[in-house]
């Protein structure tokens, strides 16, 4: 496919649109294949499995943020009726650690048990595990086990835990400080001195619940007859948690088999390897009996680990005309309670991304992880790339503030020019190819954004503080290099494709797409595709679900095993045919050549054709199955521009967002109807962090939010309906010319809602600095800015 097309606006002419392609599946917005099973109530998930001999866990929890373990007595709970036993950290002697970050001059491991052995570092930390025959008597039993706890100081607050002197979340370390990075690009200090303006800001990024509609769960069951350990576990990465237990628990890669079943949900939370995923199979081992654990609502908000909380400091020195000559940056991420490898990518991922779509050549980024007595951080939807957004997005809303300029403007100043790319970024990034300006001019015209400030000058006469907000968004996807994805393709004697992915879905919807580019690569229709996944039998490795990385990986790894088994088969129908194998076509379900039409095969008699090796070229081998493990040779980068409207009630300080844009290009397009279901949710949870979410604990360290009375999430109240289009720039960096979409409306909608309330309140001159914005926050700045009218 010809990749030099330039950025073309769905629906109508602006530059050279891509070359036409056959009419096919691919670009089509077709249903999901995979929801006939789930509407009618047939999908299989952790909740609905059971085992023969099945028994139940439950978990013994620290009620403190910071303690010493002084002693566990389970003694009266193993004479209960229905208990099966008891487990503790002294059990487990011979079990690994928990994955944990490499110790080098930057980062400091933080070794993690399984379960807590004299230290418990939140609450929330798992202690011990009762074993039980149902899950109602594991879970009183697990009440009734004594643990002899002596409290110690806790230290909550991030940049409390920066400080020297606060108390040590791990002794072993001299701070709290487990990584420090600092990078500088260009004479900073010269782009400083040159400034006609030093425009400086405090954000913080709250701690975030990725609340998922389902919870974690895992069953694990053990064959000693052939030594196999098989889990079904909502993982976003089965291999990954195949190869991590083996390792953890002494067994072989080959004997340890994973299978996740239908999932409700991930949002990055269930990447990791948690402590309940390696207890409850040590247990399976240990008692030889199938063990299930399925978490509970206030154990996923508390436990499962968070997302976000980071706060940044930034500086940039500007331009009388506004255009950004330079910025110091500095980000505090708030790692919780172990360094583990997901809490240190988050901050990575901002430091990388920090600069957004915008051409500065002089930059300085400082990076903390700092660990807390909280629920240790990770990755949840956009992971380290929100928070790079809501920086540079929120620093260009004070820009233009400061020098009194349209939004638009200082954006468009800025932006880099598409004759620069590829482009390589201060955070050492090289972007691919993208038209920032043609993306923005879109979402002008998609919004009707001068109607728009014109409406907003009218409410404004008649006192209503009403606020549009621009936000503009780039991305680091597609990982990548050195992380392959892995398809396989076999197509039956009778003419079946079955295509086998190594990523799992968990909402997403991959049978569909997958189906559509493999139906059009061997010209079938799209009912004879079946796409199977989520089984660490069906293929020998592969990657993660995550990072919206499924179409350019997964999709590519996909055709290419697609025509792998299309150059077989070619050659098969060849023979068949008597025609050169370069001349066939593949459509409609035939064969023929492209010089005579006429003369043609069906694709089940050429496949059943590959089964018999006497109606084979010579030396070709029977059947038709294809593997390809498929690494691109860079990241790619989608990019967007949102606009919202909202009105602020001025005097109950709440927040209603009238009306939001979203203009994304996110490369070739498989299904757009999926897209845009992608997009939406996105957004959804975006608008979720600006307006009414986040995980808040007292000064002790004492969540207060443990469940959906006190945590919040967005409702189809919080947004009116999303209009939403697409400008299209294929990358050049893989066969689809796709990039990502998962994570694209998460992270624009964040800066775009709080540029938009700023803006509303702009006649009281205040800066939005945090989230979420709820009234008494939103009335507090009202109230303390001086102009408070009646």
């Amino acid at each position: 496919m010809d990749m030099s097309a330039t950025s073309v606006v769905v629906g109508e002419r602006r530059g050279v649109k891509p070359k036409p392609e056959k009419e096919g599946f691919v670009g089509k917005p077709l249903k999901r294949v995979e929801d006939l099973k789930l509407v009618r109530g047939l999908g299989g998930f952790i909740g609905d499995l059971k085992v023969e001999g099945m028994v139940y866990a439950a978990f013994v929890r620290s009620p403190h943020a910071h303690a010493r373990i002084v002693g566990v007595d389970s003694s009266d709970v193993l004479r209960l009726d229905g208990v099966i036993g008891v487990l503790t950290a002294k059990d487990l002697g011979g079990v690994g650690n928990l994955p944990t970050v490499d110790e080098d001059a930057e980062k400091k491991p933080t070794p993690r048990r399984p379960l807590a052995v004299d230290v418990t570092r939140y609450v929330g930390e798992a202690v011990a595990v009762v074993l039980a025959k149902d899950r109602y008597t594991a879970e009183d039993a697990a009440e009734l086990v004594r643990v002899d706890y002596e409290p110690l100081e806790a230290v909550v607050d991030v940049e409390e835990a920066l400080k020297p002197g606060s108390p040590l979340v791990h002794d072993h370390l001299k701070s709290n400080v487990c990584y420090h990075s600092v990078n500088t690009v260009g004479d900073v200090e010269d782009a400083f001195a040159k400034a006609d303006h030093v425009v400086s800001l405090r954000l913080v990024n709250q701690r975030l619940a990725p609340a998922p509609l389902e919870t974690r769960g895992i069953l694990a069951s053990y064959d000693r007859g052939n030594g196999e350990l098989k889990v079904w576990a909502t993982t976003q990465d089965p291999h990954g948690l195949r190869d991590t237990l083996a390792s953890i628990l002494g067994l072989p890669q080959s004997g340890v088999r994973v299978i996740a079943p239908d999932m409700g949900g991930a949002f990055g939370s269930k990447i990791s390897v948690y402590p309940e995923d390696v207890v409850v199979s040590y247990a399976a081992i240990r008692f030889n009996r199938p063990v299930k654990w399925v978490e509970t609502r206030r154990e996923n908000i508390v436990t499962t680990t968070h997302g976000r909380g980071q706060v940044q400091y930034v500086e940039a020195a500007v331009r009388a005309d506004g255009r950004i000559l330079g910025l110091r940056v500095k980000i505090i991420s708030d790692s919780g309670a172990y360094n583990t490898p997901g809490a240190l990518d988050n901050p990575t991922l901002t430091a990388q991304m920090f600069t957004g779509e915008y051409d500065i050549k002089a930059a300085r980024v400082e990076v903390y992880s700092v660990l807390t007595n909280k629920v240790p951080q990770d990755a949840y939807r956009g992971a380290g790339r929100p928070e790079a957004a809501y920086l540079i997005e929120r620093t260009m809303n004070v820009i233009a503030r400061k020098l009194g300029m349209d939004p638009i403007d200082i954006r468009r100043i800025n932006y880099i020019p598409r004759e620069a790319f590829p482009y390589t970024t201060p955070g050492g990034l090289t972007y691919d190819l993208a038209d920032y300006e043609a993306n923005l001019e879109r979402a002008l015209e998609f919004s009707a954004y001068t109607r728009l400030r014109r409406e907003q000058g009218e409410a404004r006469r008649q006192g209503r503080l009403m606020g549009i907000g621009v936000a503009t968004w780039t991305e680091i996807c597609g990982f990548g290099p050195g992380l392959p994805q892995t398809a396989a393709v076999t197509v039956t004697p009778a003419g079946e494709v079955m295509v086998s992915i190594g990523g799992h879905p968990h909402g997403q919807g991959h049978h569909t797409p997958i189906a559509q580019i493999v139906a059009d690569e061997l010209g079938v229709d799209i009912g004879r595709v079946s796409v199977r996944h989520g089984d660490t039998a069906l293929l020998p490795w592969s990657s993660l679900t995550a990072g919206s990385r499924s179409a350019a990986l997964t999709g590519s790894a996909a055709l290419l095993s697609a025509r792998k088994i299309k150059r077989k088969m070619s050659l098969i129908a060849s023979k068949l045919l008597d025609s050169d194998s370069s001349e066939l076509v593949f459509s409609d379900g035939f064969v023929y050549s492209k010089s005579n039409p006429s003369r043609k095969v069906r694709f089940e008699e050429v496949a059943d054709a590959a089964y018999k090796p006497w109606k084979l070229p010579e030396g070709l081998e029977p059947t038709l199955y294809e593997y390809t493990a498929y690494t691109p040779p860079d990241y790619v980068f989608p990019y967007g521009t949102h606009i919202a409207v909202v009105e602020v009630d001025r005097d109950t300080g709440e927040v209603e967002v009238l009306k939001y844009f979203a203009v994304d290009d996110i490369g070739r397009v498989i299904n757009p109807m999926l897209v845009e279901g992608q997009v939406h949710g996105g957004i959804m949870q975006g608008a979720g962090q600006a307006l009414i979410e986040e995980v808040a604990y007292d000064g002790g360290g004492q969540p207060l939010t443990q469940s959906f009375a006190e945590y919040l999430i967005p409702s189809t109240q919080t947004l009116p309906n999303i209009e939403w289009t697409r400008t299209e720039t294929p990358t050049p960096r893989n066969p689809l010319g796709v990039k990502g979409v998962g994570e694209a409306g998460t992270i624009a909608a964040t800066p775009t809602i709080v540029n938009a309330v700023e803006d509303a309140l702009s006649e009281y001159n205040v800066v939005v600095d945090r989230m979420p914005l709820r009234a008494d926050y939103i009335l507090s700045l009202i109230n303390n800015s001086g102009k408070r009218q009646n």
